[in-house]
């Protein structure tokens, strides 16, 4: 689609960290008010003074995505008002690709032309929002903000001051239509005070929310309000200082009544604490929830407690999707391949939505980077970023379960040339058989254009120790799933799938000679070091490295004797458990649903509404724990599967 106005900004050079408002008045008479907009980083359109449209699309400088929302409930006969207000941010984040600051937006009354960016917009720096502070949350999710209530003026009715003619801005001329759904703004979430001290505020929401944050209450003076957030408490509060993380934001507030709701960052916590300088007489401080819209499958699984397990499951994955699929709603709310085909699985079930998934899977396919591999997160700058080689490998397997459970090749077909192009990378470096892990700098060189060898976060396999060896066997396992899931592929386009059935075959031959060691029965890890891990080998029976015989001495090993192995962590347990049930469904899946119900079932006891990262819960990662993690929904796949 073709810019709906024009590329417009309030001021060249732009700064990161800005806010800019522009204000334009139209007519309206009847019919359907159509706003089309788009901007670089993030947006909220007012009409009339109310909240009528926010939240940009995560893209990349050459796909630009622009939003069509319907606006006519917010519109009236005669003179109206349109404000928006675009934050930019400028600075790379997992969460955010770098672009040029800028506005396009047009509004259509009843199919005709009643306002679009150009000459006659007004904008200005804001004024209530200050720019530039640069203050970081965390480094994956990007930038707090401060709201000053006392420079409000009556703007977004038209009655501010200080505006001018905009500068225009080259930008991109083609637009794509938004590919999935638009947040939902809700009613705000339930919000009950647990604990007041002098000039200090707790609240517990009751369970894990994702929002904006939303405050009505009186002060007697003009002050700043410090508003910390988080998913647990420490010692009667929120820790919200966690290894040079800083989880909060502040308001300046006017005596008398305030009310503030913040359109553009979301906050994913169960409690909110306010710090103030001088007394509050709060009514409410919360989140109003924004959430994707999904309704949920008639599938439910048998039992009380699966069926407990399951709706957090379900729940976790509702809130840990928003413009794309976030791997944590509180930490990052960044999108990975590995991390996001856990969730799609898992929500293919759920809800049957295969909007989404067909969004982010083509998302990443407009990664650009000269690796060839992708980025870390998508968006992302691409070029001279963090690349997880695994994660490049993982996409495949989405593709592919997209295409099997949704039926639509269309998907497929868009992304086949940068699936071909990502094989590529790896073949190119094929030694006798097998695939060598790439640059293998240590992730202490970060920021640069390295890798970082990740498979799970475990000793050895976090990447964070770079091996003497170049060889190992997970990373040549997941290259023969994308192989056989590339024949898949291939297979749905009526493609010819025996080069990669081939590969595959001389691939996995190389695996066994490898990594096999008869005298332990299992597979390692490594070349010249004996590590033997439940991933490593789960991958090898998964891929078919191991003989049927072997995978059924490798299960029992696994299973009899699991301190022999590294545990799988809750992101790769979905390995584990589908090499047990591929070696003997019906020998393993009790075994399955118990160690699912064991572990899940503590994370329930201990309170929680969604579920974890990891099985220390908050604790976990120097007390960086996220409590509500999109990767650990797999349970929802295993019930299905296994309780039909």
């Amino acid at each position: 689609m073709k810019n709906p106005g024009a590329w417009i900004w309030f001021e060249s050079p732009s700064h990161p960290d800005s806010y800019g408002e522009f204000y334009q008045p139209f007519s309206y008479a009847e019919g359907d008010a159509v706003l089309t907009v788009s901007c670089d980083s993030n947006y909220a359109a007012y009409i009339n003074g109310r909240l009528a449209a926010f939240g940009q699309y995560a893209d990349f400088e050459h796909y630009k995505v622009a939003d069509t929302v319907d606006v006519s409930a917010f519109c009236r006969e005669g003179e109206n008002h349109l404000a928006i207000v675009v934050w930019y941010y400028g600075v790379p984040a997992s969460t955010y690709c770098p672009g040029k600051a800028g506005l396009t937006f047009s509004l259509t009354c009843g199919g005709s032309p009643a306002a679009e960016s150009g000459e006659a917009t007004l904008c200005r720096k804001s004024r209530a929002y200050l720019s530039s502070e640069q203050k970081w949350i965390t480094g994956q999710l990007g930038f707090s903000f401060h709201y000053d209530a006392a420079k409000e003026d009556e703007w977004l009715l038209g009655k501010g001051e200080g505006f001018s003619r905009p500068v225009f801005v080259e930008k991109a001329d083609e637009l794509i239509p938004r590919p999935n759904k638009k947040l939902i703004l809700e009613a705000h979430a339930a919000s009950v005070p647990i604990a007041t001290k002098p000039c200090r505020y707790l609240y517990d929401l009751g369970r894990e929310e994702v929002g904006f944050l939303e405050l009505e209450f009186s002060s007697d003076i003009a002050q700043t309000v410090t508003i910390a957030y988080g998913e647990h408490l420490t010692d009667g509060g929120i820790n919200w200082t966690v290894g040079g993380r800083n989880f909060s934001v502040t308001y300046g507030a006017v005596p008398g009544k305030n009310h503030y709701l913040n359109p553009f960052r979301r906050l994913g916590c169960r409690y909110l604490e306010l710090f103030s300088e001088a007394p509050l007489s709060i009514d409410y401080a919360g989140i109003r929830p924004t959430n994707y819209p999904l309704t949920r499958s008639d599938y439910s699984p048998k039992g009380m407690l699966d069926q407990r397990i399951y709706d957090a499951c379900a729940r976790t994955l509702l809130l840990c999707l928003h413009e794309h699929y976030e791997d944590c709603p509180w930490r990052e709310q960044s999108f990975y391949t590995m991390d996001s085909r856990n969730q799609m699985l898992c929500g293919y079930i759920a809800f049957r939505e295969f909007e989404a998934p067909r969004a982010g899977l083509s998302l990443f396919a407009q990664d650009q980077d000269d690796s060839g591999l992708l980025s870390i997160c998508c968006p992302n700058a691409g070029s001279g970023q963090l690349k997880i080689p695994s994660f490049s490998l993982h996409y495949f397997t989405a593709v592919d379960e997209y295409v099997r459970y949704s039926g639509d090749t269309s998907l497929a077909s868009e992304v086949w040339e940068k699936l071909q192009s990502l094989l590529a990378v790896f073949s190119a470096t094929e030694e006798n058989g097998l695939i060598p892990i790439p640059l293998r700098e240590p992730l202490d060189s970060w920021p640069g254009n390295i890798m970082w060898n990740f498979y799970e976060w475990r000793p050895l396999l976090d990447g964070n120790k770079p091996p003497k060896d170049p060889f190992d066997l997970i990373l040549n396992s997941l290259y023969v799933l994308a192989l056989t899931h590339m024949g898949n592929i291939a297979e749905a386009l009526s493609k010819g799938a025996s080069p990669y059935r081939t590969a595959a075959d001389r691939i996995r031959t190389a695996i066994h000679d490898t990594f096999y060691r008869p005298e332990e029965g299992c597979f390692s890890t490594f070349r010249h070091t004996l590590h033997k891990s439940e991933l490593g080998n789960s991958l090898a029976i998964l891929c078919g490295a191991a003989s049927p015989e072997e995978a059924k001495a490798i299960a029992c090993r696994m299973t009899e004797h699991r301190d022999e192995f590294v545990p799988a962590s809750l992101s790769m347990k979905c390995f584990f458990y589908d090499a047990l049930l591929e070696t003997d469904k019906a020998a393993y899946a009790s075994f399955v649903l118990e160690q699912i119900r064991q572990l899940y079932s503590m994370m329930l006891d201990h309170g929680a509404t969604t579920v974890w990262e990891d099985e220390k819960g908050a604790s976990a990662f120097n007390d960086a724990g996220s409590l509500c993690h999109g990767w650990s929904a797999m349970p929802i796949y295993y019930f299905h599967l296994l309780e039909q």
